[in-house]
């Protein structure tokens, strides 16, 4: 028992977070349960139901009725079939099981990422690190009916594996994430940053072991989904050819795209500003021998977003887990800073999840 102690901070930072975050949308539904936008309001479990907005809503259309329309597979299956596997053993409405999925991969997320700062920099800083990382104002899309969580629980399971020399285990996790959220295989660069690290780059030496297969098994899941395209839909590619659908070019908008074609809507903006935190924590994992394994994925990922993302920056730019790492590091020498930043993350995250749980556009 005593061999899982560490567990019980991240635990601690997991309850806290999910009945703060649940008691917020329940109470501020209940007191005004106008919605911005017309959609099912879900009222009847609040708490729930006002963490089931937008995306989450094609998700429970894909699990109850497959990918009826060609620009669904763009959500890719693993979150849906798991939402739908709970519906059934539990009875809960396809949203609110979705939301339970992601609150249970959300518990595994912060553990397992908690572990991994655990094992690079030791406790003060990987209890910084989470604060920070909980406390993000796009962090309650960890809790909300999203594969968000299914990607840092994976990354972050695949990379305490790859530290732990277990690369093959951490491949096929990392593959399971990328049928969550196809993102997710960013953090393949970070697996392949693991192996050099243990072997060297020598082209020999590095590809006569077998733990090079775990770097191929992402690519091998993403396979396995177009291979079920291409039987059922007969377009193996239809999650990218049909990317736009539905959707419009904007929802693949990069940095680069700011200002053209209209003005963008404040939120957006909003996106950008806070996006530069885990952007700054990324360019800052290069500067300690030890972090550098992680910056791969963290530096891939924030390009990957600010280059496509744009309309989905917050919730990816949370997802950015390996950069609240160096931003722990500063913050456990600075305790007179660490609070402040967490309580103010933590007032712009009710804020954001005020809006989207009434249905505002935060997406």
């Amino acid at each position: 028992m005593n061999r899982l102690r560490w567990a019980a901070f991240p635990l601690a930072v997991f309850v806290f977070t999910r009945v703060a975050l649940l008691a917020f949308t329940s109470v501020s539904l209940r007191v005004d349960p106008r919605l911005h936008f017309e959609g099912p309001a879900l009222l009847d479990v609040p708490s729930l139901g006002g963490l089931c907005r937008w995306d989450c809503l094609y998700y429970a259309n894909i699990a109850l009725h497959g990918y009826r329309e060609l620009f669904w597979t763009n959500f890719f299956p693993l979150f849906p079939l798991l939402g739908k596997g709970l519906a059934l053993l539990t009875g809960l409405s396809m949203p609110h099981a979705l939301v339970v999925v992601a609150n249970l991969a959300g518990l595994g997320a912060l553990v397992a990422v908690y572990r991994v700062f655990l094992e690079l920099d030791g406790e003060e800083v990987a209890r910084s690190a989470l604060l920070l990382f909980a406390a993000f104002p796009f962090a309650f899309f960890q809790a909300a009916g999203y594969p968000e969580s299914l990607m840092v629980l994976t990354s972050a399971g695949a990379m305490l594996l790859a530290l732990r020399g277990r690369h093959v285990a951490a491949g096929a996790v990392l593959g399971l994430g990328v049928l969550a959220r196809h993102l997710t295989i960013v953090a393949g660069l970070s697996l392949l940053a693991a192996q050099v690290r243990e072997r060297g780059a020598a082209p020999r030496r590095f590809l006569s072991s077998l733990a090079v297969l775990g770097l191929a098994l992402p690519f091998v899941f993403v396979g396995l989904y177009m291979l079920y395209l291409g039987q059922t839909r007969g377009e193996p590619l239809a999650w990218w050819t049909h990317r736009e659908e539905g959707w419009g070019k904007f929802a693949w908008a990069g940095l680069g795209d700011l200002g053209r074609g209209g003005a963008l809507p404040l939120e957006v903006h909003l996106y950008v500003l806070f996006s530069l935190v885990p952007g700054v924590g990324a360019v800052l994992l290069l500067r300690q021998a030890r972090w550098r394994v992680l910056a791969p994925f963290a530096l891939g990922l924030m390009l990957t977003i600010w280059t496509v993302g744009l309309a989905g920056l917050g919730r990816y730019a949370a997802s950015c887990w390996p950069a609240f790492l160096p931003l722990g590091a500063w913050a456990a020498r600075r305790p007179g800073v660490l609070m402040p930043a967490v309580l103010a993350g933590a007032l712009l995250q009710g804020l954001f999840l005020y809006l989207y749980a009434h249905w505002y556009n935060i997406n």
